[in-house]
């Protein structure tokens, strides 16, 4: 009987898949095969992050914040001690994206991100321009709070508070702080420079929380982040959130910068050029043009919404 039962296991015709089974259960606008998310439903679903971070209370926006500046401190530390023992700065700016998967892993808030997901999910209508502003300067302050202390716990204990002289490491952030002041040598230019330097780093930095929603693969993730931060830091652009580190840093270090050089010739004109970067080409202008406006918008709702997500929304 049990060898019988086998035969006719083995002769039975298998299941025959569905029709559209190389989509199937993958959802709309993603791949069960491949595991990618195409651009439409990229816009959703940060718009949907950017109403999840608006719905964060202050001390949640805080802390996420504060504990999120260290982490690129550790990997701009790590960059720093390797160009000074001999490592070309190119090559050891590889590892900096380091700093950022773990950020992003944790769930922490960088400014220079929400620059780019909280006017995408405003645009599809999530919410309004008051809790982009809010969440902005909220998330700024803890990045700044964050970046201040670690700078000072890393001062202290490789000087062990200031008896030894600031070397290695040190060394290397006291010379790149100096040069990120020198924007000041050629006036108005020079101010300008430094927007342009900010737009031009995060017009790539602030892809990094959108291309992650691109792959559910947690190494497709870390792939996919690895690509912009690695790229904006080989080419030294000037990053708002990492500066809050390394001028607090510096200083204390010895550096030739006022606290006044550092916002006036770097911290402000940088970080309007990161705005404009995330805002003009990643929320405007990419988002844009995967995104689709419904009949209705309202805050807090279903809103604009991509073509894709809609249809699907409207089958089910």
């Amino acid at each position: 009987m049990a060898k019988q039962a086998l035969q006719q296991s083995r002769s039975a015709t298998p299941p025959t898949p569905p029709a559209n089974w190389l989509t199937h259960e993958a959802g709309a606008g993603r791949s069960a095969i491949s595991d990618t998310v195409t651009p439409d439903v990229i816009v959703s679903d940060v718009g949907v992050d950017a109403k999840k971070k608006a719905a964060l209370g202050v001390p949640q926006i805080l802390t996420r914040s504060f504990l999120c500046t260290p982490f690129l401190a550790y990997a701009v530390a790590l960059v720093a001690l390797l160009v000074s023992q001999g490592v070309p700065s190119a090559v050891a700016g590889l590892l900096f994206p380091a700093g950022y998967v773990m950020l992003s892993v944790l769930g922490l808030e960088m400014a220079t991100g929400s620059f780019s997901v909280m006017p995408i999910g405003w645009r599809l209508g999530y919410l309004d321009s008051r809790a982009v502003l809010s969440n902005w300067s909220w998330t700024f302050l803890g990045n700044l709070l964050g970046g201040v202390f670690f700078a000072w716990l890393l001062w202290f204990s490789l000087t062990k508070g200031g008896m030894l002289p600031a070397e290695g490491l040190l060394g290397v952030i006291i010379h790149l702080a100096e040069k990120k002041v020198s924007y000041q040598h050629y006036g108005l230019n020079g101010w300008l420079a430094a927007v342009g330097m900010g737009i031009l780093c995060n017009w790539l930095v602030s892809l990094g929380p959108i291309m992650a929603k691109s792959t559910h693969s947690m190494f497709g993730k870390i792939a996919i982040i690895w690509l912009p931060i690695a790229t904006f830091f080989a080419l030294g652009f000037e990053h708002a959130v990492v500066n809050l580190f390394i001028f607090p840093l510096a200083i204390l270090a010895g550096a030739q910068v006022s606290i006044s050089d550092w916002w006036l010739w770097n911290q402000i004109p940088v970080t309007l050029g990161n705005i404009i970067g995330a805002v003009l080409f990643n929320c405007a202008l990419w988002a844009g043009t995967h995104y689709v406006k419904s009949e209705s918008c309202a805050v807090g709702g279903a809103g604009d919404m991509p073509g894709t997500v809609a249809a699907a929304a409207a089958l089910h």
